[in-house]
Parts: C-alpha cells; structure tokens; sequence
C-alpha cells in the first residue's frame, strides 16, 4: 500500500510539473515586441499601438516631433490616433481621431501632452501609464475596431478628448502644414453614450484625391458633463461641431469631451471603429467586433488570431533574443496592406478590396513571395482585389493608398511580378485571363518613367519603342525594371498560349542590354549599366554616385548596385562582366567596399548571384553579414518598408530566398538548427541544418526530400507539397554547389 501512495504521489507530481509546464511556456505571440522597428538606432516608421493581422485599424500613440507612424518615444504621449501607416521608408498619412485622457480639460494641440511610461507593446495589446495624470491607458483591437481601458485617479475632472481633425500629415510631421481638410465634423449623443465623426482630407505622401474616414465610439458610464469644442472653447450644450470651409479656418480644431466623476483607480472602457465608406459600416463593425464590455475578451481572441498566424513558423534551438525577432519581423509582414473587403468607399462589390499598398516596389519581392507560402489566400485575395480595380479604375498602380490609385511609381509595373509570382508557385481561384489583362495593358499603355525633367521626345511610349528611356530622372533603373515587367508578363502570356505576346515582351524584356555601357569605369572595373540621351549617345557618369531620392537616372541606389538587377538573364549578366571569375571578384569588391546597399530592394537578389556562379559560400557569407549588421533585437530592422526588409529577415535566417516572379529559390546557411514551416495546403516544410549557429555559416552538404542536392538552387514544385531541406553547416567553405 506504501508503495502505491508513493506511486500515486509521484504520477500526481509529475502531472502537477507538466501542467506547469504548459501554462509557463512561452507563446509565440509573447516574443513580439513592437518597439522593434520603432525605438533605437534603427528605427524605421514602425507602428507601436496593437493591431490584427491585415487589420483595418490599429489605435497608437502620438507625439509632437513624431516620425511618419505618429510617434517620438523621446517626447510627450499626445494622445491615441486610431490608424496609421506602418514602417514606410517616407511619407505619412492616417493618424485621424485622436482620444486623449486627461485630468481636467484641455483641447489645444499642445496643452495635454504627458510624458509616458511602463510601456507594454505587443502585437495585440498596448498599455502605458500617461504621467501627469497618473492614467493608465490599455488598448487592444479587433479587425475594424478597438476597445480603450482607462483607470483613472480619483477626481471629479477625469475626462477624455477627442480631436476629430488630427492627422499625422499636418500635426505630426508637417507642424500645422501639409494637406488641405476638406470636411469635419463630429457629434456626440450623451443619452446613447455614442460619438461619430468624420473627416475628408487631402495629405499625405502620393495622395492624389481627398479620402474619407468615418468614426463612431461608445462609452460605458455616464459621464457628469459632456459636449462639443471647436478651437480652444468647449461647448457644453451642443451635441455638433462643424469645421468651416477651409477658405475660413484653415487650422481650425474640432471635438467633442467627457467629463466623470470617478473613484481611485476606477475604470471607464470606450469602444471605436472607422470605416472608409459610412457611419454604417462603422456602427456595423463595431457591434460584431465587439458587442460588449469585456476588454480581456478582445484581447485573449487578438492573442489567439497572432498566434494561429505565427505558429505557421515554428524554431528549434533559435535563442530567446532570435525568436524576438523573428516574430517581430513575421508580425511586421502583417500589418500592411490592409483587408478592407466589405468596406469599400467607391463601389459597391463582394470582390476582395485590399488597401494601404505602400508600394508594390517594396513588397513584390519577399513580402508576396512570404505569404505564397504561408497565407496563399492572401495572395489570392490581393490579386482578386487588383482585377475588381483595373476593371473599375482602368488600372493599377504600384502605390493603392486610401482606396486611391496613386500617381508616382518609384520604379517599374510591379503588379506584373506579384501576377506572375502567384501563377508561377500555383495559386488556385484566380482568372489567370483576368489577371493577364492588367499585364498587358501595362505591357501596352504603361511602361512610361520619364521622371521629372522634359525631354525633346514623346514620353508616353519611348520605351516602348525602343526599349529604354534616355536619360531623365530614374530612367535608368525604370529601364531595368520595366525589363523585368516585360520578362514576367512573357512567361504568362507563354503559360496561356499568346504566341505573339510571349514573343514580343520576351524580346522586349532584353532592352536593359542597350544601357550597358562597356566603357564606364569605376574602380577599377569596367562595364556598367549606363545612361543614354535621345539620340543613343551614353552620358558621363559616376557609376558610384547615390543622387537624392527621384534625382538622377538610379532610384534609392547607383550603376554599382542596379547594374546586378536583372533577375531574369543573369547568366548574360555575367557574361557582360567578363565571366564568372570576374563576375565573382567584383560584386565581392563591391559589398566589401560599401558600394552596393544589401539593405535596400534594388539589391536584394544581388548577394545570391553568388549561387548562379557557383559561390554560394559568398552568398552565406554576405547573408550572414547582412543579418548580423542590420537586425538586432533591440534596436530594430532598418527601413522596414511595409515588411519588405522583415519578409527579408525571415526568408534569409531560414535559409532560402526566392526569386520574385520566377520559381526558383536559393539557398543561403540558416541561423537556427531546425524549423518547421506550414505551408497555405496545410503540408509541413522542414529546413534542418546541423551544426547551425556561431561561425558555422557554410553549406557543406545538403538534401532535399531525401536526394543528395549539389545545386545551391532548387524550384518551388520541389517544396509546393511540403518536404524535408537537410543541410550541414561548417565554419570552413567546402565544395558544396559548385
């Protein structure tokens, strides 16, 4: 019988131990940290405040003096926007709405600013205590809608003020300038405890038409004085503020305030949402979204939808500080663009509306490459969203911001990769005849670049006749880049049986070749892409000058570093620099001496042309560096760009890369020793690397499903259905992949 009970009392024990276990494991979600990307040395734009995955509204922090997100966290909290723009290299929009808690009552721009502390930043929730005031303020969110959690000190002037004319265009980064406000208007209801507000405004980077946001929210107590304010004079009896015409009030402020009475650590919960197209639509958000009062609930079901999200990737033997910020950076390649499907502001459709595409020149090449295989539905639904447009709008631009299609392309027709990208790895439920309508009229009636200055020649179809533009501002790089729209609209007009397109953009897509000047010099190497004038003579230039952004004829780079952008004839490529050896020597040369920026798109494929030379020892080699220089877990991922650098992160740590529009991968050394990724069909892909981590950043051998693989690249048919990636790392460089 003793020996029963001590039996007993050990399985007990040991049942205790694993429970424990279990409820004392970390959750992937916990190894978010939003301040990534937005505190240190390497912030870049990024957004503090909680959203959902693609969600349309993510409530954040303002400050005076903030970056392009809203937020300095060297200065005063402001007050809580309820959407902003997430980790854009430049340009600001949103940040409308502002709610700011406070003792007492004060509407100016400046005069409620509170230092903050004890901030808690994770993908779905945000708390900080604002100081002056001793309130503490919790925010978690849903897919268009948000719940506030304020505690508040005892007083008889607890209160919260919202600004219905903020922006971050005109009172965050323009100081009062910046966009015109065309129409404001807010108005509160005390009996029903509901306030709605909209605005229609014109500001912010690439925007080309005024937008609209509408606003509405609900409070759960009853407040002791409520009402309306316009400047800096509060209406007690009024229920509507109206802004003046702008011709009339060009900074004029309007809002509405609550007063309450409440007790030491009392608490007082406010529901919001927007919506792009109605108060209806909003009202109708926020009753499914959230129907009650119960703020743990919003906030243990954004837990679980992140976490669904971000088990798709699971590390083994990755350290704490890596699965920071891993996750982070997964995280990031979820916060834009936007599904806005059911709420949008032109036309009336049951297609998918995707928004905030911020630009396709960023995210085209390792944001939709991510997502083709962990959320392929997303991809789907973006490209069902590009078709509804091009037949409503008449095309397509690489910047969709607002629901507006935006006038200023930073480089080529990108929509034509991500088409070509999804049909090439096998996306389902898309019209493949649709989708080639907008690459041909692209291929047809775009292709135009021209940049800033006039030239003594039509720019509507230059290039399309000739197959490059002569030299303007980023003609050069459109040139390259229009190349590549040509070569991916090629491969799906072959795919669909259009002989004579496919021969005709086939063809085209070879125009780079005409800028490649033989004679340009720079440091010792000769042959770079060039620029030429109108009549085909090249101009002098310096290979390795950087003009200011939208000067000169490279954009965000030099001839050293879009001289290796040609993603589809790269073996041409090498053959124009004097063969592999050469080929070899110089791009080493290059990224040795600073003269090609491996953290910026235009060279993204660059560090893995090693692989098509047979030196995918330089390709880990530079990789490594790159992930060692430009991430860390405290200070951030440089210019994140829409998730662009962080769906770089990701691909690169975990060992292979894709080349955007085609279907190949390479392969670089991996950072962690095992991870399995889900795929969208639910098949689980396994990257194994052993001997992973430390100075073990060579590939020495490698199989794939089980066949000896000596080819530092491999197909997307090859992992489509899941499959097992089995490499062994060493610290010296072996004859792997040659």
């Amino acid at each position: 019988m003793n020996n029963l009970k001590s039996i007993s009392i050990l399985i007990l024990l040991g049942i205790n131990c694993l429970v424990f276990a279990q409820k004392s494991q970390k959750k992937l979600t916990d190894y978010v940290d939003t301040k990534i990307g937005v505190i240190g040395t390497r912030a870049s734009n990024c957004v503090l405040g909680p959203q959902l995955p693609f969600g349309c509204i993510n409530p954040s922090p303002q400050s005076p003096k903030g970056t392009t997100s809203g937020y300095n966290p060297k200065m005063p909290t402001r007050g809580f926007g309820q959407l902003h723009v997430s980790g854009t290299g430049g340009g600001s929009r949103y940040g409308h709405f502002l709610i700011s808690p406070q003792v007492g009552i004060n509407v100016t721009q400046t005069g409620h600013d509170s230092p903050a502390k004890n901030e808690v930043t994770l993908a779905y929730y945000f708390r900080t205590l604002l100081e002056r005031y001793g309130i503490t303020t919790e925010i978690t969110s849903s897919v268009h809608s948000a719940i506030y959690r304020f505690t508040f000190p005892a007083s008889d002037s607890a209160s919260i003020v919202i600004d219905a004319a903020q922006s971050v265009t005109r009172d965050i980064v323009g100081n009062g300038k910046g966009g015109e406000i065309h129409e404001n208007s807010i108005e509160i209801d005390q009996q029903k405890r509901t306030i709605r507000g909209m605005i229609r405004i014109k500001a912010g980077w690439n925007c080309t038409l005024p937008y609209n946001f509408y606003f509405v929210a609900t409070y759960n107590k009853a407040a002791s004085e409520a009402g309306v304010w316009k400047d800096s004079t509060l209406f007690p009896n009024k229920t509507v503020a109206v802004r003046d015409s702008k011709d009339k009030g060009a900074h004029q402020r309007v809002g509405t305030y609550l007063r309450f009475k409440t007790q030491k650590d009392e608490q007082v919960l406010m529901k919001v949402a927007i919506s792009m197209a109605s108060y209806e639509n909003a009202e109708k958000f926020l009753n499914q979204e959230i129907p009650d009062w119960n703020f743990e609930k919003v906030k243990a079901a954004g837990a679980n939808t992140w976490e669904q999200q971000l088990q798709k990737i699971k590390l083994e033997g990755a350290s704490a500080e890596q699965k920071k910020l891993f996750y982070t950076a997964m995280y990031h390649t979820m916060v834009m663009p936007r599904d806005l499907t059911g709420d949008n502001p032109h036309w009336k459709s049951d297609k998918p509306f995707w928004n905030d595409q911020y630009a396709l020149w960023d995210t085209w090449r390792t944001l939709y490459p991510l997502h083709v295989l962990i959320n392929p539905n997303m991809v789907r639904d973006n490209i069902l969203s590009f078709i509804d447009r091009f037949k409503h709008n008449g095309q397509v631009r690489d910047a969709f911001i607002s629901g507006t299609e935006s006038g200023l392309d930073q480089g080529g027709n990108n929509v034509d990769n991500i088409i070509a990208d999804a049909y090439q790895k096998g996306i389902t439920g898309i019209n493949w005849e649709e989708a080639y309508k907008i690459m041909k009229y692209n291929a047809d009636n775009e292709r135009i670049g021209g940049g800033f200055k006039l030239m003594p020649f039509p720019q509507s179809d230059i290039y399309r006749k000739q197959g490059w533009i002569p030299y303007s501002d980023i003609a050069s790089s459109y040139t390259l880049e229009f190349a590549y729209n040509d070569y991916c609209v090629a491969t799906l007009a072959k795919a669909l049986g259009k002989t004579e397109d496919y021969k005709t953009y086939s063809q085209r897509s070879n125009g780079w070749t005409n800028l490649w000047d033989k004679e340009l010099e720079s440091k010792g190497y000769k042959g770079f892409v060039g620029a030429k004038v109108w009549d085909g003579k090249f101009v002098k230039i310096d290979p390795a000058f950087i003009e200011r952004p939208w000067r000169g004829p490279f954009y965000e780079g030099c001839s050293w570093t879009y001289s290796y952008f040609v993603p589809h004839n790269i073996e041409k490529l090498i053959e124009l620099m004097g063969g592999k050896d050469k080929f070899v020597e110089r791009l080493n040369f290059a990224l040795e001496n600073d003269l090609i920026d491996y953290g910026n798109e235009p060279s993204f494929l660059a560090l893995r042309s090693f692989n098509h030379v047979g030196r995918p020892d330089l390709t880990s080699l530079w990789v490594h560096n790159a992930l060692e220089k430009n991430f860390d877990h405290t200070g951030g991922l440089g210019n994140d760009d829409s998730g662009a650098m962080s769906s770089w992160y990701i691909f690169s740590a975990l060992g292979f890369f894709p080349n955007a529009g085609q279907d190949i991968y390479y392969l670089n050394a991996p950072l962690y020793p095992k991870t399995e990724m889900t795929l969208g069909n639910g098949k689980k892909l396994t990257i194994i690397a052993r001997n992973a981590g430390g100075k073990n950043i060579y590939i020495k051998s490698c199989k794939i499903n089980g066949e000896k693989w000596n080819s530092s690249i491999f197909r997307h048919a090859d992992i489509a259905n899941g499959g097992i990636i089995e490499m062994e790392l060493s610290d010296v460089v072996s004859e792997w992949g040659k």
